[in-house]
């Protein structure tokens, strides 16, 4: 709706409690009778809100020291080729260059006035390669060898990661990796361009996802800004509510009345239903540490256990050894490295262990991975012969040591292997693997390419497995066939209104602009047609999500139609279906508690509140029946810690009236 309409949603009837004289809600004696109560329920309609989306400079991660420059270099030269065994007509795989390591909270903390008690530590000698997160010379003192220790540990990415790979997040599984915590924004604006990927893939190799925000905030008016943003990222990536959502404080110029702040930064996040917090900052800004100086952080306003704190008691640290140090034993997890060499020659992460279960309980068994005679087929899909690229897919994926990461060189007849590329393949929720090759990566040659498909096995050996070619040409129409495509429906929800149109197998001789998919329903005719645009998957195919609101929330039958936009501009009609769509109604249980006979007062409590369109307010009329309703007031309820909605209602605002009370209950929607 457009406008605060109140939507009636149930009631109740409820006697209050007749004695010889008025019971007033400050008096204190006993009324004669118990409250009466009568309930009713009805059911009607609600909306929802979205978020924006800015960007800005990355700041946590992308910091580096020379003596990390010094150690990638070293790094680099040690590299070798890795062992193959391959068809002698097959290119042979060139070096692979080692990745921009990783920085972490480390180094940006050394742009930061370390504490004095870091100084006298640094002073004394090189504990770690770090004066802000050394364990100094005082002792460990909150090590502790009673302290549980779940036994995975877990990683944190930024957009210095770039992008991981199933596979790769498979590795870190293997090695006992047992969550992932991705950064979604920093400040306002900023918003970490890979994260949908790094969660994603994360999930899909079973680790536990959860979030981050470098925080910038210096009033309590920032921080809530902060906040919202960092909710904002999370709600365009779907992820649940109970996601581990952490405020990761680092920046010195936080530190002045960081607890004030970041209370409000709190109550931000779970006034919008994100309740499981957590906090990371170092073990020299919280006041319960094992150094001689305490920090600013009042760690009992927030709960030690809802910290995770980062402290490297040396350069370089195994997960074992971190599992038997125990440092900073009751926070929730202590961070002990930044330099942890997972993927050699690909990342380096900061690496956690975590005590109380939050980052890692979730974690998945890492999936057996299939081994068997050696087997592997190409097609080459979506040949677009105006843009000059194509896709390459691979099934019927296996090899005899399994399949850690499949690969795809490929080069044109044009002067040789000048333009030979090893592209490599990514695996989709199917099983196939799937890349896309541009011939303006390969000097835009046309005419015959070569693919060729090789495995790297788990053992670390490659192995040639099959070959094909195809043509490619770059602004040519070709005409050699209708377009074509299926479109399928899926994720029907009745709760939201929502569905979402999928087009696989994309087929457009003259190239490929858009896919469109114009949608409405059939009542009152197309008076409610809308042009979806399809967004291209990383499997190749194309998803639109169709939302009842955008079609006058319509219930029925939905027409969707497909449209290709090709390369000339020319709009192409493709195929069509229909869907039924039929949207829940609001529901949800209204109750009575709290009958005080003494006070004048009771509780109305609604529960189990489902709201298709989205909720702003749940709103509580409520009269007594002593002349009419003389005396209604409208009583906003507050959301609780468990999803319910709750208002008091006092007779003293009802002037004092006695009797049956009728108590309704009316939403806002979006």
């Amino acid at each position: 709706m457009k406008k605060k309409d109140f939507i009636y949603y149930a009631s109740a009837a409820l006697l209050l409690a007749v004695s010889v004289r008025p019971a007033y809600a400050d008096e204190q004696e006993s009324a004669v009778q118990p409250i009466q109560v009568k309930a009713e329920q009805a059911q009607d309609t609600v909306a929802k809100t979205a978020s924006d989306a800015s960007e800005k400079v990355e700041s946590k991660g992308e910091a580096r020291t020379d003596r990390q420059e010094e150690q990638e270099n070293s790094q680099a030269e040690q590299n070798t080729e890795s062992s193959q065994s391959v068809p002698a007509s097959l290119p042979k795989q060139s070096q692979t260059k080692v990745e921009n390591q990783s920085a972490s909270i480390e180094e940006t903390a050394q742009r930061e006035e370390a504490s004095k008690v870091d100084e006298v530590a640094s002073k004394k000698g090189a504990v770690g390669n770090t004066t802000f997160y050394s364990a100094g010379h005082a002792g460990p003192a909150s090590r502790s060898s009673d302290v549980a220790v779940q036994p995975k540990t877990f990683v944190d990415v930024s957009s210095h990661n770039g992008s991981i790979s199933v596979n790769d997040y498979r590795t870190l599984a293997n090695k006992g990796v047992g969550g992932v915590v991705v950064k979604l924004t920093e400040g306002t604006t900023y918003r970490n361009p890979y994260a949908g990927e790094q969660a994603r893939n994360a999930q899909s190799a079973g680790l536990q996802v959860s979030a981050y925000a470098f925080s910038h905030y210096t009033s309590e008016e920032q921080a809530r800004a902060e906040a919202r943003h960092f909710i904002s990222e999370a709600r365009n990536l779907n992820l649940p509510k109970n996601t581990v959502m952490v405020n990761d404080m680092e920046d010195a110029k936080m530190k002045d009345n960081i607890n004030r702040n970041t209370l409000a930064w709190a109550d931000e996040m779970r006034k919008n239903g994100y309740t499981n917090l957590m906090y990371y900052t170092s073990a020299s800004w919280i006041d319960e540490n094992n150094l001689r100086g305490k920090g600013p952080v009042k760690t009992a306003q927030f709960g030690l256990e809802n910290f995770w704190v980062a402290q490297y008691p040396t350069a370089k640290l195994s997960a074992n050894d971190a599992k038997t140090l125990r440092y900073n034993g009751r926070a929730g997890a202590w961070q002990f490295t930044s330099q942890a060499e997972l993927l050699p020659g690909k990342h380096v992460f900061d690496h956690s262990v975590d005590y109380t279960g939050r980052f890692t309980s979730q974690a998945k068994p890492v999936p057996e991975v299939a081994k068997g005679p050696l087997s592997g087929k190409i097609s080459i899909e979506n040949n677009d012969s105006l843009a000059g690229r194509f896709d390459v897919v691979i099934s019927n994926v296996l090899a005899p040591q399994g399949v850690a990461s499949v690969s795809v060189p490929v080069w044109s007849d044009d002067k040789g292997q000048d333009d030979l590329i090893w592209h490599h393949a990514t695996r989709q929720q199917d099983g196939r693997y799937r890349v896309t090759v541009k011939a303006s990566d390969h000097n835009n040659s046309t005419g015959k390419y070569h693919v060729h498909l090789y495995y790297t096995q788990l053992n670390g050996e490659q192995i040639g497995v099959t070959a094909t070619t195809t043509e490619v040409s770059i602004g040519k129409t070709v005409n050699k066939g209708k377009p074509s495509g299926r479109v399928t429906i899926e994720n029907n929800n009745s709760t939201t209104g929502t569905f979402d149109a999928v087009i696989r197998d994309v087929v457009s001789p003259n190239g490929l602009k858009e896919v469109l998919v114009p949608t409405w329903s059939e009542v009152n005719g197309q008076d409610d047609l809308v042009w979806h645009k399809a967004v291209k998957q990383a499997d190749g195919s194309y998803r639109a999500t169709i939302k009842s609101s955008e079609h006058k929330n319509s219930q029925g039958k939905y027409q969707v139609h497909v449209h290709y936009i090709d390369g000339s501009g020319q709009r192409r009609y493709v195929t069509e279906t229909v869907t039924e769509v039929h949207q829940s109604r609001p529901s949800g249980v209204l109750s009575i508690e709290n009958q005080n006979q003494i006070s004048g007062t009771f509780d109305a409590v609604v529960r189990n509140v489902i709201a298709p369109n989205g909720l702003k307010e749940v709103l509580i009329p409520t009269w007594s029946e002593v002349n009419g309703q003389d005396d209604l007031v409208w009583h906003k309820a507050v959301k609780q810690a468990d999803g319910s909605y709750r208002a008091t209602i006092k007779s003293s605002e009802h002037k004092n009236s006695q009797g049956k009370y009728q108590v309704h209950v009316h939403y806002i929607d979006g």
